[in-house]
């Protein structure tokens, strides 16, 4: 019985060790891959500019539409390879943890917000001083209230950013007035490359994969609660073990 145990522990560690090789290799592939092709996709563009100097007098519609969707195209591109690099990055990098007022972090993140009048972020007061990676819980914040202003439907973009309690953790949530998620799309959206909206042209579908990785590796969790046309709230923890009292 013991001998079996042994074998099935020493078989487990052998899977987990291939497992974080496998997936170092393909964080390793992925930035070589996107890296390699930043120069000629910066041709690509150069070109493309070339051309539009060279027929601005053109007044065929169709060469102009085609040149507009080539350009549109490669900042498509450009996009998706900055979004890999910054996925494939998000191990890395050192990240100290240091103390962290939370406060001033997300107002912070939310100045970036406050000359946008279609824009109202509401902030629940005396947010706990954590100790975290400064660098990564801004990165995860900003990513989630950028998400929250780049999909909203409504006139007014309405984001609240509340925390709460729940036994050993804090709950940070950023819940928007945006057009939803259905149910069966909860755990997918965290998926690499997932996009649920196509119609966003500047929508790699790598952000909450990056976000949702950077958690992980914090010792934390991330789900959104939301249904079709009611909002989405994006929830994550933070360990209590690492709040400080100021």
């Amino acid at each position: 019985g013991l001998n079996m145990l042994s074998e099935e522990l020493q078989s487990n560690v052998v899977e987990r060790s291939e497992l974080v090789e496998i997936n170092a290799n393909l964080e390793k592939f992925a930035y070589i891959a996107a890296h390699d092709l930043k120069s000629p996709l910066g041709l690509s563009v150069s070109l493309t500019r070339l051309l539009e100097n060279e027929l601005q007098d053109n007044k065929n519609e169709r060469v102009t539409k085609y040149l507009r969707l080539l350009e549109e195209t490669n900042m498509r591109f450009i996009r998706l390879i900055n979004a890999l690099l910054e996925y494939s990055k998000s191990t890395s990098v050192i990240r100290p943890v240091t103390k962290i007022d939370l406060d001033t972090l997300i107002q912070n993140s939310t100045s970036l917000y406050c000359t946008n009048d279609k824009v109202v972020i509401n902030i629940q007061d005396r947010m706990p001083v954590v100790q975290y990676s400064e660098i990564t819980l801004a990165q995860i914040i900003d990513n989630l209230l950028a998400n929250a202003v780049k999909y909203n439907d409504k006139e007014i973009c309405e984001i609240d950013i509340e925390r709460n309690e729940q036994g050993d953790n804090y709950h940070l949530s950023i819940s928007d007035n945006g057009p939803g998620i259905e149910l069966q799309y909860h755990n997918k959206i965290f998926d690499l490359f997932e996009n649920l909206r196509t119609d966003k042209e500047n929508s790699s579908g790598i952000g909450l994969a990056t976000v949702k990785k950077l958690i992980t590796e914090a010792k934390g969790q991330i789900w959104v609660d939301s249904s079709k046309s009611n909002g989405a709230k994006f929830t994550f923890t933070i360990k209590k073990e690492n709040v400080l009292t100021i």
